[in-house]
């Protein structure tokens, strides 16, 4: 039996469109499709999130044991604590290149099981928290046009163990990280006082809101490959989901199980990417990936849209890229921005006059996915940075 690995599309779907009372109704090319991108990636992808620079950061877990992708220039992890290798020199984390679909080994050094984390507003990847000797520890990835970039850790990063904790950007750039496993508290990071933490009181299916009820719920294709638990999934820019991993096991497991772990990668196209809505789909011309833009301006985007267009149903979101384990999205932000008008330049340029989000409250600084969406067909996304 194949489980449905996207429940979280039910979500992630419909924010990246603004609802809009019009409607294409897809028919027969409306069931998505499935592309393996990679038959392995060496690891399980357990955890994932997109960085601005269009790569992915997928890890697993350092107890695993041995993975079948090799740390580069001989590195190896020596914990004598390790339940399952004391001197590992295999990666349990990778960077994924979306364009040139290519990966490249990355070093943690402590356990990142079930760990938690988010996109500061540099841009910044901070992971927080994990199993043993991961637990108190914060980890920050720095994307780089290079390929020497790295995990570095800071031993004792938190306030306490954390352990399935979540972690959400507050209005001023830090990160408050919730609860975990017999953590009933929340603490900030980064950490500023001795004393940082704070009691508590106590089948993929496509979502249309705006439909009538009885018909808001369609189902999509399922995938071949079963992802059970330890699986993740993160929003492309190009309007694929990525998907990886599943593990249901103590180790690496291939064989005489009825759900081996599974190390290949793929992508679910929705349907609005079928070649027969490009006519309808935006293309950004400017601004250009990774401008600055500033809160409550009026700003112009320019499209070029080749089919005929409803200027009606023309909208502009900004998406900030999710942290992912487990199939469950960590600080997911969508912000519909006020479309003031929609004028013709000619040669099937538009302008698209929108007002960017007016407070911190709304959009914390940082970087966020830019998408324009005509008739529920998105563009391809650019990153842009909320400053």
């Amino acid at each position: 039996m194949v489980i449905p690995t996207f429940i979280f599309l039910i979500l992630l779907l419909h924010l990246l469109f603004a609802s809009q009372p019009c409607h294409l109704i897809l028919t027969s090319a409306a069931d998505g499709r499935w592309q393996l991108l990679q038959t392995s990636i060496g690891i399980s992808a357990m955890h994932m999130q997109l960085l601005r620079n269009d790569r992915v950061v997928i890890f697993d877990r350092t107890d695993f044991g041995k993975s079948n992708l090799s740390l580069p220039n001989g590195k190896c992890r020596n914990d004598l604590t390790e339940g399952a290798l004391k001197v590992d020199c295999s990666a349990h984390s990778v960077e994924y290149d979306v364009s040139s679909n290519k990966f490249r080994a990355l070093m943690v050094q402590t356990n990142v099981w079930c760990s938690s984390g988010a996109i500061t507003p540099n841009g910044k990847l901070v992971q927080t928290g994990g199993f043993n000797d991961g637990e108190r520890r914060v980890r920050v990835f720095s994307p780089c046009s290079s390929r020497d970039c790295d995990w570095q850790e800071i031993p004792n990063g938190l306030a306490a163990r954390r352990w399935y904790a979540t972690n959400h950007i507050l209005p001023d750039g830090r990160l408050i990280i919730v609860g975990g496993r017999r953590q009933f508290n929340y603490e900030f990071s980064p950490i500023n006082i001795a004393s940082n933490t704070f009691n508590l009181p106590f089948l993929p299916v496509l979502y249309r809101p705006d439909r009538k009820i009885g018909s808001r719920f369609k189902k999509q294709n399922p995938t071949t490959i079963p992802r059970m638990y330890h699986s993740s999934a993160t929003l492309l820019r190009d309007g694929r989901v990525l998907v990886g991993g599943s593990h249901p096991h103590a180790f690496y497991n291939f064989t005489s199980v009825l759900f081996p772990t599974e190390l290949s990668l793929e992508a679910f196209s929705p349907a609005y990417l079928d070649s027969k809505f490009n006519d309808l789909r935006p293309k950004i011309i400017t601004p250009k990936s990774m401008s600055g833009i500033r809160y409550n301006k009026r700003t112009n985007i320019q499209v070029v849209i080749t089919g005929k267009v409803a200027e009606n149903l023309v909208s502009a979101t900004m998406l900030a890229p999710a942290f992912n384990t487990h199939s469950f999205s960590m600080n997911q932000r969508l912000l519909v921005l006020g479309n003031d008008k929609v004028t013709t330049c000619g040669n099937s340029a538009y302008n698209i006059e929108v007002t960017t989000p007016s407070t911190h409250n709304l959009a914390p600084p940082g970087f966020y996915l830019l998408f324009v969406v005509h008739q529920n067909i998105p563009s391809q996304g650019i990153s842009v940075k909320l400053r």
